[in-house]
């Protein structure tokens, strides 16, 4: 994890694909896969002991090779450095819709990662065009139609190196760390987005929350 704001419910995360086999790795697929292969078990059981009249061993058998092909796919992917050193930008539009930006997969060495997102304001809730670019050459570009209209959830928390709350996207776990260097991070604010009659209603709410 480069940096990421807010969480689940609502943030946004640069960040480099987590690992070459997370999807093979996944906590869900392998309750799925070891579950195949327990009934696989019990099949070849069944059958082998002519408890159900006329069962065939083939099915049995098939269901006993998914697991051996599983950990042969997650070590072709690792060895193979299949999906990994991808600069990913994902915003999550309040665990509604999650967009993203993908780069190309990095060499070793120093990179630039830049996101630049032009907002289509003024006006809360609107949307906008995000642009990745690696070493100053456009990665991606993708148009969004809305983006967050107020506040990112406010018990997630601002990380730079290792997302410590809640994920913003579902591609990795937490804590995610981020194992480089980086060695400068910025931020460039545009201006302020609200319409000037927006900005009156911000004003008179707060005066009178304070009266």
């Amino acid at each position: 994890m480069i940096a990421t704001l807010g969480g689940r419910f609502g943030g946004y995360g640069l960040f480099l694909s987590q690992s070459n086999n997370w999807l093979l790795r996944s906590t869900p697929l392998k309750v799925v896969v070891w579950g195949l292969f327990l009934l696989g078990l019990l099949l070849t059981w069944f059958a082998r002991n002519r408890r159900w009249t006329g069962w065939k061993t083939w099915p049995g058998y098939a269901l006993l090779l998914i697991a051996p092909l599983w950990l042969i796919a997650g070590a072709l992917t690792g060895l193979a450095q299949i999906g990994r050193g991808r600069p990913v930008f994902v915003y999550n539009l309040l665990d509604l819709e999650r967009f993203r930006w993908s780069g190309p997969s990095l060499s070793a060495g120093k990179h630039t990662v830049v996101f630049d997102f032009k907002y289509d304001g003024p006006g809360p809730g609107k949307g906008g065009t995000g642009v990745l670019s690696i070493d100053g050459k456009e990665a991606d570009r993708k148009t969004i139609p809305h983006s967050i209209p107020l506040l990112m959830t406010i018990d997630e928390t601002f990380d730079i190196g290792v997302d410590t709350r809640s994920p913003v996207d579902f591609s990795y776990d937490v804590p995610f760390r981020f194992n480089g260097t980086i060695d400068r991070l910025n931020y460039k604010l545009g201006p302020e987005q609200l319409a000037a009659e927006d900005q009156k209603k911000v004003q008179d709410a707060v005066a009178k929350v304070n009266n």
